[in-house]
């Protein structure tokens, strides 16, 4: 086999000059390239001015929007921590002119503070640029259109994750601790039937001893200690939304008391769809039609929920854990009425009430054809019961399981699965997310500075997608989730 490809032996010479001409370069092209196609200043309300501002009485001698733009340049170079970055800062009179910085230059605990006092202040900035990258969506969408391609601006995907902070539970040697005291404990009771790798993981702590906040949990792959979080995607994978799955949002839910285990399972894993969709939808709505989610997602109120909210096609694969459980061999059908049907003794199923709890699905009871009550007791004529229970077979049935059956869309057609596959794209959010130093392994045991932190990753992503934007050109849908790709054409 020939190879044609011809290699360049470069002096050490050439290597240096080289190095010194992109350093010396590089700097100018980068922030004219911000600076021309993007004003931080266009993103900030006038309240949080007068909040950063109102502590002192005066304007503070740091500009509001040096220390945003500041921040961005951190996670758009994906700068580990604040120590490196105002080195940056010291060092680079390029970043001080851009960022609009005069003789005084923050320090690492202004920085710190600033996360900490201004956290909802910098959503508001976070959520005017979702206003602005989703009117960019919407008409790369229509271009999308005109090709006979699915309008990816319509689509909303939905995913969790978790900031994994540098906790000593997440040490590998903690596990492996507790599994070596598992395994000498099994030595002592001599019993085969004992698994000290599953009994290390029973015994390991439901959460941080640094911080509650992170809780033990099944992520990414692995057992972690994480600090959850839900993120929103469009069909871009550009990040409309996020929240953080806390004790705080979970005591919003306002579960009701649950009457068995498996119903506080069945609420925590379903009711969180409402409360992270709420907001969104509330201030962008009728802007999307299609939703993508995880299996997790399934339940009939998450159904129903959707179809009221505009949303004409749903992808969320059946989970069998939120199905009504077969193993009656046929012995029960639903009729044309919508009604359970016993198949062995020719009857229709009585109904027996309905229930309609707060953050749960509507269902209507009906209980076995020939169950009746005798000397008190419920019992059942039935001479070839399908179920074990006293008195006969209950069945539940959804009047919005409809929907989730025919979700728009024929669950096992072509179009189901291919649509579906575009889920991966939040996916791939997620794991640019975790490329960042400062995303993937966090210093901060701190859950509002970690927030702050994941939202100005987020801000740095809209970024590229306004940068892409500016550059009118037409290979767009190759640059808008790059900027290492943007800076080559630049």
């Amino acid at each position: 086999m020939v190879n044609d490809t011809t290699y360049e032996q470069m002096s050490i010479m050439q290597i240096y000059e080289s190095l010194c001409s992109d350093l010396t370069e590089a700097p100018n092209k980068i922030f004219k390239l911000l600076k021309d196609n993007f004003d931080i200043t266009k993103f900030i309300p006038r309240g949080f001015y007068l909040r950063y501002n109102q502590s002192v009485g005066s304007d503070r001698s740091i500009p509001l929007e040096s220390v945003l733009s500041l921040f961005i340049f951190k996670h758009l170079f994906k700068v580990p921590t604040e120590s490196l970055l105002r080195l940056f800062l010291l060092l680079c009179d390029e970043l001080k002119e851009f960022c609009g910085f005069g003789h005084v230059l923050p320090d690492e605990p202004f920085l710190s503070r600033f996360k900490e006092a201004f956290e909802s202040d910098i959503k508001t900035v976070f959520d005017s640029m979702v206003s602005l990258s989703l009117d960019i969506c919407d008409e790369m969408g229509a271009v999308l259109e005109e090709n006979q391609e699915p309008n990816l601006a319509k689509m909303l995907i939905e995913d969790t994750s978790a900031l994994k902070p540098k906790v000593k539970e997440n040490n590998p040697k903690f596990l492996q601790s507790e599994i070596r005291r598992q395994e000498r404990f099994a030595k002592t009771i001599n019993n085969d039937k004992f698994d000290p790798i599953r009994a290390a993981y029973k015994n390991m702590p439901k959460t941080a001893l640094a911080n509650p906040a992170f809780k033990l949990d099944y992520l990414n792959g692995h057992f972690c200690y994480g600090y959850k979080f839900s993120l929103l995607n469009n069909g871009f994978g550009i990040p409309l939304d996020y929240q953080f799955l806390d004790s705080d949002f979970y005591q919003s839910l306002q579960a009701p008391s649950f009457d068995s285990p498996e119903d506080q399972k069945y609420f925590y894993d379903n009711a969180s769809l409402r409360p992270i969709l709420n907001p969104f939808l509330s201030k962008h709505p009728n802007r999307f039609n299609t939703f993508l989610g995880d299996s997790e997602l399934d339940s009939y109120a998450n159904f129903d929920y959707l179809q009221k909210n505009g949303f004409e096609k749903v992808f969320i694969p059946i989970n069998p854990r939120a199905s009504s459980p077969d193993g009656d061999g046929g012995a029960v059908s639903i009729n044309d009425d919508g009604i359970p049907f016993c198949n062995r003794a020719k009857l229709p199923f009585k109904k027996n009430g309905s229930e309609n709890k707060p953050n749960a699905s509507k269902r209507i009871k009906f209980i076995c054809p020939l169950r009746k009550r005798l000397a008190g007791k419920v019992c059942t004529t039935c001479s070839d019961k399908c179920v074990d229970a006293a008195g006969g077979r209950t069945v539940s049935v959804y009047p919005n399981s409809d929907f989730r059956r025919y979700p728009g869309v024929l669950r096992n057609s072509d179009e189901f699965a291919k649509t579906y596959k575009i889920r991966a794209v939040i996916e791939r959010t997620i794991s640019s997310l975790k490329s960042n130093p400062s995303i993937s392994s966090p210093n901060s045991l701190k859950t509002a500075t970690l927030r702050v932190d994941l939202c100005l990753a987020l801000m740095a992503k809209h970024v590229v997608l306004i940068l892409a934007y500016a550059l009118k050109n037409k290979e767009f849908f190759k640059y808008f989730r790059s900027f290492k790709a943007i800076l080559k054409i630049a």
